[in-house]
């Protein structure tokens, strides 16, 4: 396991590479199997998969696993994180695969006025531009219509909003809680709150349906381990830029499976979204409030 635990940024940019890769297969699966179940279900796979996953670890860290030192953090990080994976499945049935992802990745953009709002932590004025371009950005993706907006962008920023706070989460926790905590709880909140809505629209219509809900729950804990690990690797704020390869892989997934190209206004919004979100990871600090 040696590769595991050297510090290498090769190693750590390659095994983050690795996690988007596996999001971002997540979100193509999503896509594909969504005539043939319900979100619900998806959600419900994922949790319950993940719990069957980490079991072992919990079992032999029994029974420090239980021991959470902030409620209050750890709730706040797994409803965000369900809402953002129920808003990103919710993008992908109306919008194009890139233009989902793009959004999600919206993120960095909101995550300086969350800390101002809720931690007030004051703004650093050297992100207004890339905040402003950022914003730019998601214009473009958004486009407007007839009907004020469209309905599938704008599930795709709400996904946003919700990784930045789970974002901010998890810094919070990073030095207080454990690995295997953090999971068992995760995915714990994720299935008592999907459970009951997956039994209620419960739907799987064949075989190849419950492969792809049974992936889901692979990808999701596969891109988890290796984002963890990378960041055993290298720091975060190096690592950080790489999470808009999962546009990258979008893209591949979109052309071969339905030979969809981005259109030149989306492509636009692409290029300002991902350069303002490396400006952002190049110019920030984590704040000292968020390391204690």
């Amino acid at each position: 396991m040696r590769f595991f635990h050297r510090y290498d940024l090769k190693k750590g940019i390659f095994l983050v590479l690795l996690a988007w890769l596996c999001f971002s297969t997540l979100f193509m699966v999503s896509k594909l199997i969504e005539p043939k179940t319900s979100i619900s279900t998806m959600l419900f796979f994922r949790n319950i998969l993940g719990l069957i996953v980490i079991a072992p670890l919990v079992i032999k860290s029994w029974p420090k696993a239980l021991k959470v030192h902030d409620w209050k953090i750890m709730l706040i990080r797994a409803v965000m994180g369900l809402l953002n994976l129920f808003f990103i499945f919710l993008a992908v049935q109306r919008i194009s695969l890139v233009n989902a992802t793009l959004l999600n990745n919206s993120a960095p953009f909101f995550v300086p006025f969350i800390l101002w709002f809720w931690l007030a932590i004051p703004l650093n004025h050297r992100l207004w531009p890339a905040v402003i371009v950022g914003f730019i950005g998601i214009g473009f993706i958004l486009q407007p219509d007839r009907r004020i907006l469209n309905m599938g962008a704008i599930y795709g920023l709400l996904s946003g909003i919700c990784l930045s706070i789970s974002i901010i989460t998890i810094r919070l926790m990073a030095r207080k809680e454990s690995f295997t905590t953090y999971l068992l709880y995760y995915m714990s909140v994720g299935f008592v709150l999907s459970a009951p809505f997956a039994l209620l629209n419960w739907r799987i219509d064949d075989a190849l349906t419950l492969i792809g809900l049974i992936s889901i729950g692979f990808f999701s804990m596969t891109g988890q381990f290796f984002l963890f690990h990378a960041l055993k690797h290298a720091k975060a704020s190096h690592l950080s830029p790489f999470c808009y390869s999962t546009v990258i892989f979008a893209g591949i997934y979109e052309w071969l499976i339905w030979d969809m190209t981005p259109k030149p206004i989306a492509l636009v919004g692409a290029v300002l979204i991902i350069a303002a979100g490396i400006w952002i990871f190049l110019i920030s600090k984590t704040p000292k409030e968020l390391s204690k």
